[in-house]
C-alpha cells in the first residue's frame, strides 16, 4: 500500500463525520489525523482514485487534495508526541 496526504477545507456544511466515514473506508482504518484538516493514510487506490472516492463524501464546494507522500522525508513542529508516534508506525 501506498501513503498519501489528504488535505481538505470543509465549506458551507461541514459534514466531517460523512469525510472520516470516506476515510476509513478508502483507507481500511490506517490512517492518522495530522492536523485539523490533514489525514495521513495508507491505501492501494491511485490519488485519483481517492479524490473520486472521497468527493462522494464532501460538498461541491469543499477541496479535497490528496497526493502520494514519502514518511522517510518529514519534518514537524510542535507535533503530539502520539501523533507523531503514529504516523511512524504508518511506515
Amino acid at each position: 500500500m501506498k501513503t498519501y496526504s489528504v488535505t481538505y477545507d470543509l465549506h458551507q456544511v461541514k459534514n466531517y463525520a460523512l469525510l472520516n466515514e470516506g476515510i476509513d473506508k478508502i483507507s481500511e482504518t490506517v490512517w492518522v489525523k495530522v492536523t485539523l484538516s490533514q489525514f495521513i493514510i495508507k491505501s492501494k487506490y491511485s490519488a485519483i482514485q481517492i479524490r473520486g472516492f472521497l468527493a462522494k463524501h464532501v460538498d461541491n464546494d469543499d477541496v479535497l487534495f490528496i497526493t502520494e507522500i514519502n514518511l522517510n522525508n518529514k519534518a514537524s513542529q510542535n507535533l503530539p508526541t502520539n501523533i507523531a508516534d503514529a504516523v511512524n508506525r504508518l511506515k
